[in-house]
């Protein structure tokens, strides 16, 4: 799904000549409108996205949908993340911990969304994602996504995630934490759970940038 650009996306798309690959290039509403654009257009029963600068890495991917397809019980599986740099060099190697719903409503985004990989019936349960949202609309959407399945962890990678200075992730942060953290407090049922949820993103902004000598969000 793209937006209209004119930065050879589309020539790229129509060089393909695959009769699997489906895209359409036309203006939209932002990027959360269109993910929801690219969830209505998969017909498969297996679902990932990820965004233009990022690639997927094949083998790992493979092996999520093997598992998927071994566990009609399991919903939803997740993986590793390779940060790269502007040039697809490898800086950085990211395993996430196993998995609890309960920490990734508190820490977000100690899954790293892209690695995500999803079965289309439950997408059709969640619903769509919340285009109220510009910056964490994919924290959304997962936590309803995964509130109450079954999701495993897989060891391998699912995706190269390339960092530059001009990517979301390095300019709009603060933009990311204020909307994880109006979503995060939505889920709390009682005076507690807001506490919590206020000391654990309170700390974050704190500790984050002096834990990594003012280079976060920058991974590497």
């Amino acid at each position: 799904v793209d937006g209209g650009s004119t930065d050879g996306t589309v020539e790229l798309l129509r060089s393909r000549h695959d009769d699997r690959l489906r895209w359409v290039s036309e203006p939209d509403r932002g990027q959360t409108h269109a993910v929801n654009k690219g969830l209505a257009m998969a017909r498969g029963s297996l679902i990932a996205w990820i965004n233009g600068d990022d690639e997927v890495v094949a083998e790992g991917m493979r092996r999520a949908v093997e598992h998927l397809e071994r566990n009609p019980d399991c919903q939803v599986v997740y993986g590793g993340l390779d940060f790269t740099d502007a040039d697809g060099r490898l800086r950085r190697a990211y395993r996430p911990a196993a998995w609890s719903w309960h920490r990734y409503l508190l820490l977000g985004d100690y899954v790293p969304t892209p690695t995500f990989v999803f079965r289309a019936g439950r997408a059709r349960e969640a619903g769509p994602l919340d285009e109220r949202w510009v910056d964490a609309a994919d924290y959304d959407f997962y936590l309803r996504l995964t509130h109450g399945v079954r999701v495993d962890r897989m060891p391998d990678a699912h995706v190269r995630f390339r960092y530059h200075a001009s990517s979301k992730t390095a300019t709009d942060v603060w933009k990311q934490l204020d909307e994880a953290q109006q979503i995060r407090l939505s889920w709390s049922r009682a005076r507690r759970d807001r506490a919590v949820m206020v000391g654990f993103d309170r700390a974050k902004r704190l500790l984050l940038p002096a834990l990594t000598g003012g280079r976060w969000p920058q991974p590497f």
